[in-house]
Formats: C-alpha cells, structure tokens, sequence
C-alpha cells in the first residue's frame, strides 16, 4: 500500500510519499514500512519544530494497525464457524 501527501495550504510545494508492505508469516505479519519526504515543510515541522514526530507518528500507526488486525482475529475466532464442534 502506498499514498501521497500534498500538505494543504503549502505554498511550498512540499509532498510525501509513504509505502507499506505487509507480509503474511506464520505468527502474523510482517510490516514494512518506508517514507520519503520532499521540501521545506516537513523539514521545518517535523525536523526542526518538532523533532521525533516522525517516528512516533509511524510507531502509533503500526500499534494501532496492530491493535486493529487483534481485533479482527478475535472477531473472527468468535463466529461460529470458526468455533469447534
């Protein structure tokens, strides 16, 4: 999975493109995640005004991603066709 951010109200120009790749192993998943990042925007607010933004927002998203794929397992190991007889 992939997605593009152009920043509203940037008169900068400035964008970011930010790639997942989700794997499936035989405990859960892997999760790979990569982002890149162009202009002055980004540089000045997650790098100089907010230092570490950046990788606590990635830290959240894979927590709740994770939280997210608990929640859909324990939903589907509750129906009923998936309950032994």
């Amino acid at each position: 999975m992939v997605w593009k951010l152009l920043v509203d109200g940037d008169e900068t120009g400035s964008s970011a493109y930010h790639g997942w790749v989700i794997t499936p192993t035989d405990y859960g998943c892997h999760v790979l995640s990569e982002e890149t990042q162009q202009d002055p925007f980004f540089l000045e607010e997650l790098g100089r005004k907010n230092p570490g933004a950046l990788y606590r927002y990635h830290q959240d998203w894979v927590e709740l991603l994770a939280r997210a794929a608990e929640a859909e397992a324990e939903a589907e190991a509750a129906t009923p066709a998936n309950r032994p007889a």
